[in-house]
């Protein structure tokens, strides 16, 4: 079980790294220590900074890094093209350049409301959104067969509708973002309560790509199709090492995809609880002891890495970037939700307040705190769903493993 001195350490040395990518212009970060400055490692580095409740208070300073973000807004469009968005350093094999607009625009929105600002221009880009045949065709357009790349281009539309009601009050926004729900229900795989798994991708696929829409079902009170589906299909993927990557070793996405999951169904839904905070002391465990000499996290380690395709966020095996350290403060955040009864819960995570990846909703510690008959309840049925549902060859690798754990503790 993780304790207090652990979480007190991990905290600091968290901000040690922040710190140490912090250049000589307020709100400008480098992306890692051999990575130059990027507008994603602003923004990454603001939010992590606002989870562990270590964001600037003084109001010249959060205007000095509203400033900074702002700078990178073109009038035009209203998308935010930071440096590293520069025509020639995308590879753009996976990730067009709308795509990273549209991903880079929709992580400098949350921050920007975290400083207390708004863009400095419109996003008119968004009003190909706002008309309903042209969303019809926009969603008509969206392939299952790549439900992660596609989850993520949905968040960005429904987040960016979600904007223009809320913040630009465009009367049309309304009636869009009814439009854009309709669509994803009719889509839905009642088998696992995923979208694509019905023919067009694997249940992992599905998983990381559905992340993303069903943080707009919990932001809009929307009911979730098929919840206990849902939750068994994401247990299910869990790799014995705690992490959620199928090979092992977790990912910095991955992980946190099914643990937002988990923990939004837990408080949404009485169903299998106990396997939910046993998988989640799982992630939690693997997650902190991922965490480099540098203060940060890698990825996954061991190996490269680029954020989707952008030259100026590669990364070396073993070096910590700003995006990966991020996401792995939310999953640590997400998980101290549920998990009341660990020294995660004695500490004051925030996470942003307007929708977007990084959004969450709290909960009062005090009234769902977890018993000691609860903990008792917290048995390791995933073998046993094992046997029934998949295959002996892994249920056999998950009964080792944690035999091998067992004789390892004493």
């Amino acid at each position: 079980m993780i304790n207090n001195l652990q979480v007190k350490v991990l905290r600091e040395n968290v901000l040690k790294f922040i710190s140490e990518r912090e250049t000589l212009v307020v709100g400008e970060y480098n992306y890692s220590k051999t990575g130059g400055a990027t507008l994603y490692g602003s923004c990454y580095a603001l939010m992590t900074l606002h989870y562990l409740n270590n964001i600037p208070t003084d109001a010249h300073t959060k205007e000095q890094w509203a400033d900074y973000i702002n700078q990178w807004q073109d009038k035009e469009t209203g998308y935010f093209l930071g440096p590293e968005l520069e025509e020639g350093t995308i590879d753009g094999q996976t990730h067009n350049l709308i795509h990273l607009k549209l991903h880079l625009t929709t992580t400098v929105l949350p921050c920007l409301d975290l400083l207390g600002y708004s863009p400095k221009w419109p996003l008119s880009f968004a009003n190909e959104f706002l008309h309903e045949d042209s969303l019809a065709y926009w969603l008509s357009c969206r392939s299952w067969d790549k439900a992660w790349l596609e989850g993520n281009n949905l968040l960005f539309v429904i987040q960016v509708l979600i904007f223009c009601r809320d913040v630009e009050k465009h009367p049309q926004a309304n009636a869009r973002i009814e439009q854009f729900f309709d669509w994803l229900d009719k889509e839905i795989d009642p088998a696992t309560g995923l979208w694509g798994t019905d023919g067009h991708c694997n249940s992992f696929i599905a998983m990381c790509g559905g992340y993303h829409q069903l943080l707009a079902y919990y932001y809009e009170h929307r009911a979730i199709n098929y919840p206990e589906k849902l939750i068994d299909t994401t247990l299910l993927l869990q790799h014995p090492d705690g992490g959620f990557h199928p090979n092992g070793g977790g990912g910095a996405c991955e992980d946190v995809d099914a643990v937002d999951i988990l923990v939004n169904l837990y408080k949404l839904y009485d169903y299998r609880r106990p396997d939910i905070r046993f998988s989640l002391r799982k992630a939690v465990e693997s997650i902190v002891e991922k965490q480099l000499f540098d203060g940060g996290f890698a990825y996954r380690l061991n190996e490269p890495f680029m954020h989707m395709g952008i030259a100026s966020t590669a990364t070396p095996p073993n070096e910590s970037n700003l995006f990966s350290t991020w996401f792995r403060v939310h999953t640590i955040a997400l998980a101290s939700e549920i998990l009341t009864d660990t020294a995660l819960s004695n500490y004051s995570w925030r996470f942003n307040k307007a929708l977007s990846m990084g959004w969450h909703r709290h909960w009062s510690h005090i009234d769902n705190k977890i018993t000691i008959l609860d903990r008792l309840n917290e048995i390791d049925k995933r073998i046993i769903i094992c046997f029934i549902k998949s295959n002996l060859q892994l249920c056999k690798k998950n009964i080792i493993y944690r035999l091998n754990k067992f004789k390892n503790n004493f």
